[in-house]
């Protein structure tokens, strides 16, 4: 069989299991659900590479949506969960030293929006809360407004050495690990591919709730949900590649 019919042939599979996954076991949250579709979303980019695996991420992701009562969401989620999937293919592809670049770029990228997208989540909500307080608990607001403070500079400093430590452990990955089959890259990509989608949500929920407060308590169920699909992907990926030589690697470039 030719190889782009198979690789055709897999990622309509792997947008189907991405559906199912997705839709069979549903936990409610907040503003949706948790599923178990985050690790075939993972699978589906170790499988067919960073752009055929957003397409079947994405439009899997959509169907889930669109045959539930969360058919709203079919937009977002198509725009996210495939920007979730290309994150990790950009970031575990590094077979030239342009791919290796762009992954470090990406990383640092997603990591510093990660972490002032929560700086800024936790500012909203204080500014949010001191708007409330005022004029009818002066004291408790000036004790909110110091915290706020406290907080942003510790943020802020642990953003940068966080995005310090994004780049050295990047590197450390490209030069001491293959980065063929599943290893700490892979990890690293899961991670920043889940972090890609806590940002997407949350700038979708903002804006379609018009609050700061909002989006901040769906911030802890995609990370919960994220990293079910990493321990999924993780307790799969290694057999599966290692058992499917047309799957590993041949149809990711």
């Amino acid at each position: 069989m030719n190889k782009n019919i198979k690789k055709i042939v897999l990622t309509g599979l792997m947008t189907a299991l991405v559906f199912l996954a997705t839709s069979i076991i549903k936990i409610p949250s907040t503003h949706g659900y948790i599923h178990f579709g985050d690790g075939f979303i993972f699978l589906s980019v170790l499988i067919l590479g960073p752009f055929y695996g957003a397409f079947a991420s994405g439009v899997g992701s959509m169907l889930a949506d669109l045959f539930s009562q969360f058919a709203q969401w079919a937009l977002p989620t198509l725009i996210v969960k495939s920007l979730m999937a290309l994150a990790m293919g950009l970031i575990i592809r590094q077979q030239t030293k342009k791919q290796a670049f762009i992954s470090i770029g990406s990383v640092i990228v997603i990591w510093a929006s990660f972490f002032i997208m929560i700086k800024n989540a936790l500012s909203r909500t204080v500014r949010f809360s001191i708007d409330n307080l005022a004029g009818t608990m002066e004291e408790s607001a000036e004790n909110v407004t110091k915290m706020a403070s406290d907080v942003q500079l510790i943020l802020t400093v642990a953003i940068i050495v966080f995005l310090v430590l994004v780049f050295v452990l990047s590197y450390w990955i490209k030069k001491k690990h293959s980065t063929t089959g599943f290893g700490p890259v892979t990890i690293l990509g899961m991670l920043s591919g889940g972090a890609c989608m806590v940002i997407g949500y949350y700038i979708t929920e903002y804006v379609l709730y018009g609050n700061p407060v909002s989006p901040v308590f769906s911030v802890p169920m995609n990370l919960v949900q994220f990293i079910t699909g990493i321990v999924i992907t993780s307790l799969v990926a290694p057999t599966l590649l290692k058992v499917s030589p047309i799957i590993n690697g041949e149809l990711r470039r």
